[in-house]
């Protein structure tokens, strides 16, 4: 016990600490109380990168690997504080294991800066001088980083970067003169760039970059009177979906094909009522050849959709809160199912699952009772889910990593305990069962689509120690659910199970 305590005691002195609920990890970079919150979290390397404060250095560029507590790369400006400002949108980007972000080292203004994975950050200046070019909204296309910059005589226009070429290189002037002409996201899609440009005549709609043809074009003008301001743009199943208002509908889920003008598929919000929220966090995702969203009704309760491409209906697929709004957002894929955090009015706002046939489960629970831990930007690395949330316990919002293969199968809700292994399993798994009281039991396995795969039926389990032998030699490979139930239905524990 006491080499424990010092183990403990030596972790939470570099930064490493594991919270009261079991598989995750709080990556401390502003020690104690105070929160480093932690901006644009990023796979690199084995783990991933972000911006964050130490408490004392302003926003500076921090890496790990998700077993150390995160290192500043470098104070790039140490005398004005922090190096980057909390206004870009997706300010890096990865080529060939080199992180590409946004900088200011006190000299060059907001610029490109390169990253090798050791070493000082070089800066690639754009606005020569003290100016800032501002670069954020990055894409990586076939190895060129595109993004959107801004110079003193074109405004923010469309830009690469080719690692093999000394300097990037403007590739837009949509709005001529001084006048922006991109104004939101940047992402590849079907070999090109698509953006959200305005060229003061269409106002703010979908535009895109061929650089086969190193042509820039409008795709479609998609509100005739006015912006449709095309949001969220995500690249799912080999099409683009966004979020747009066509000035009828309100803003509704949109997809386009690469081909064919892009198509509203959703009155979510019915008539004019916004059925999308304009927030930039992401709220698309494809799941189980279906496309999940956040969607709004007239009363402007947000909850999970699904769109049913057969019948072409959108309808509430998830609701962490009953009738009530739960507010999701970050819908992300990880570990088999759709996470994304989300409100419930006596949980706060935590972090959740949903496998597309059950109702949501609450996964992450920083903070006890109706207190927010508002987690943010997830992150996926492999086993690894990444975040940025609220330590009620420590009080700071820090940074935090998730590994579902870590979660405890001892934190049972009924009188007893049960220990699974080992796990993840090939041959065979045992549940040992250590009941204070003799039950009948129901042990499940099911897989990721809710389907039994093993059940032991219900039977009569004595008090004490009893083994449960699970057949994972019979299973595929993958990911599935092992629960405990008793006779009333009511299930004692649930932990996944990984089959090798």
């Amino acid at each position: 016990m006491k080499k424990q305590a010092l183990l403990a005691a030596l972790a939470a002195m570099i930064g490493i600490s594991s919270t009261a609920q079991t598989g995750i990890t709080k990556l401390d970079i502003n020690t104690g109380s105070g929160s480093s919150y932690p901006l644009h979290i990023i796979p690199f390397g084995s783990g991933v990168a972000c911006y964050a404060t130490n408490g004392s250095k302003g926003w500076e560029l921090h890496t790990t690997d998700g077993t150390t507590a995160p290192v500043m790369v470098a104070d790039l400006n140490p005398l004005a504080g922090s190096a980057i400002g909390q206004f870009f949108n997706r300010p890096m980007g990865v080529i060939q294991s080199k992180l590409y972000f946004t900088g200011d080292n006190g000299s060059s203004g907001y610029e490109l800066f390169k990253y090798t994975g050791s070493g000082t950050p070089s800066v690639i200046d754009i606005e020569l001088g003290g100016g800032s070019s501002s670069p954020d909204n990055f894409a990586v296309l076939n190895n060129i980083l595109y993004f959107r910059a801004s110079t003193s005589t074109e405004g923010y226009e469309l830009w690469s970067y080719d690692p093999n070429v000394t300097l990037p290189t403007r590739l837009t002037d949509i709005r001529t003169g001084t006048d922006s002409s991109l104004t939101g996201s940047v992402i590849a899609f079907n070999n090109k760039i698509y953006f959200t440009a305005d060229n003061n005549s269409n106002n703010n709609e979908l535009w895109v970059y061929d650089p086969a043809l190193q042509m820039t074009q409008i795709v479609a003008d998609i509100n005739a009177t006015g912006s449709s301001n095309p949001m969220h743009l995500t690249v799912l199943n080999n099409k683009l979906y966004f979020s747009a208002d066509d000035g009828s509908y309100g803003r509704e889920l949109y997809v386009y094909d690469g081909i064919n003008p892009p198509t509203r598929l959703t009155d979510a919000g019915t008539g004019s009522f916004d059925g999308m929220p304009d927030t930039k966090a992401p709220l698309i995702t494809y799941y189980n050849n279906k496309i999940y969203f956040v969607g709004s009704n007239t009363s402007a309760e947000k909850q999970i959709y699904v769109y049913d491409a057969t019948t072409g209906n959108a309808t509430v697929a998830a609701s962490t809160n009953g009738a009530n709004s739960s507010e999701p957002s970050w819908l992300t894929l990880y570990n088999g199912k759709i996470y994304f955090a989300a409100n419930n009015d006596t949980k706060g706002i935590e972090m959740w699952s949903f496998d597309g046939t059950n109702t949501p489960k609450l996964e992450i629970e920083l903070c006890t009772g109706a207190n927010n831990s508002n987690p943010q930007q997830l992150t996926p690395v492999g086993d690894n889910l990444y975040f940025r949330a609220i330590d009620c316990g420590g009080v700071g919002e820090e940074l935090f990593r998730y590994n579902y293969k870590e979660v405890s199968v001892t934190n049972i809700s009924f009188d007893g305990k049960a220990t699974l292994f080992p796990n993840p399993a090939t041959t065979g798994a045992t549940l040992q069962l250590q009941l204070n009281k003799a039950e009948n039991i129901l042990v499940t396995i099911t897989d990721m689509q809710g389907r039994t795969v093993y059940t032991t039926g219900m039977q009569n389990m004595p008090a004490g120690e009893t083994n449960v032998a699970l057949p994972t030699a019979r299973l595929q490979p993958g990911i599935y659910n092992c629960s405990v139930t008793s006779s009333t239905g009511s299930k004692y524990y649930s932990t996944q199970l990984v089959v090798k």
